[in-house]
């Protein structure tokens, strides 16, 4: 057991090693030592303090949240200090709406005045990043039908990302006015489900019309081809085409996002779906011929086209 650090002085020495580092500007020394210490030792208020401080300095937020979060469960650290490297981690991963609600909840909560203020400037802060967001999604918008898919993908990404659920009527306006590609019509009614969009839209996917009220949608992870389809192919391709799980498992989970929210066993039974999927990956192997009369073989074919 030599690699066991001798206690007290061990650690003392570790302390201080840590305090000269992070003086020194040596962000990243610091952190290291802190993980040698943590090995062995328990963290104080001060230290966990410091850590955070170390986090911050090295920018790396999503540590910073999740350090900040634990700490704050565990009592460690003065609560307002704990807050505020929270809200700054939040702000340096581009979280603003969560920013402003988390600060509004905890703003009396926070007993010091001087944690007030630096509370404030950082709500401003992410206030007005939301602001430019706003304003730039708003033209995106206006110009959506001129942008390049990924571009489109990405527009509605972020106001999900961003919790900017005050554009639903142009988003539900967008999927019922334009041609947009399936993938695309997916991610839109997922951000009008979380935005508990309650109105009827009619949409069209691979020659299916259908008629949905976004808020009564289950997710696209909780769909019918992501629960009780996917698992059922998988099994027989680990059984039958195990070099194919991985791919398999990609092209699988690209299919239930591009056609929910169909309802697959209108479609077809799951017996035959299994049956095409099976029919399907058998043919990339070269153990059958592709069955491309079947309905549903042509409509997997058709997704796999999609760009």
């Amino acid at each position: 057991m030599s690699d066991i650090i001798p206690f007290p002085r061990a650690k003392q020495k570790l302390i201080k090693e840590i305090k000269t580092a992070y003086y020194d500007s040596s962000y990243e020394h610091a952190s290291d030592l802190f993980e040698e210490y943590e090995r062995y030792f328990e963290l104080d208020d001060l230290l966990a303090e410091l850590k955070c401080d170390i986090l911050y300095q090295l920018e790396r937020y999503l540590e910073l949240r999740e350090e900040a979060i634990i700490l704050l469960k565990q009592g460690l650290g003065s609560y307002d200090t704990l807050m505020i490297y929270y809200v700054q981690a939040l702000n340096g991963l581009g979280q603003y709406f969560e920013v402003v609600k988390v600060i509004d909840q905890v703003i009396d909560e926070v007993s010091n005045h001087q944690s007030r203020m630096r509370l404030f400037p950082l709500k401003e802060y992410a206030e007005s990043q939301l602001e430019a967001y706003n304003r730039q999604a708003a033209q995106q918008l206006e110009s959506f039908d001129q942008l390049a898919l990924h571009e489109q993908v990405q527009t509605i990404l972020t106001l999900i990302d961003y919790s900017q659920f005050n554009y639903k009527s142009s988003v539900a306006n967008l999927i019922e006015t334009l041609d947009l590609a399936p993938n695309l019509i997916s991610i839109m009614l997922e951000y009008l489900r979380l935005a508990h969009y309650e109105e009827r839209l009619t949409l069209t996917k691979y020659g299916h019309e259908m008629t949905v009220i976004p808020d009564d949608l289950p997710g696209i992870e909780y769909s019918e081809m992501k629960q009780q389809l996917i698992p059922q192919v998988l099994e027989f391709v680990e059984q039958e085409a195990s070099q194919l799980v991985r791919e398999a498992y990609r092209l699988l989970t690209n299919h239930a996002i591009m056609l929910y929210p169909l309802d697959i066993f209108n479609l077809g039974s799951q017996e035959a779906w299994i049956a095409a999927y099976q029919n399907y990956f058998r043919s990339m192997l070269g153990m059958s011929e592709l069955d491309d009369q079947n309905e549903l073989v042509q409509l997997i074919i058709a997704i796999d086209r999609e760009p």
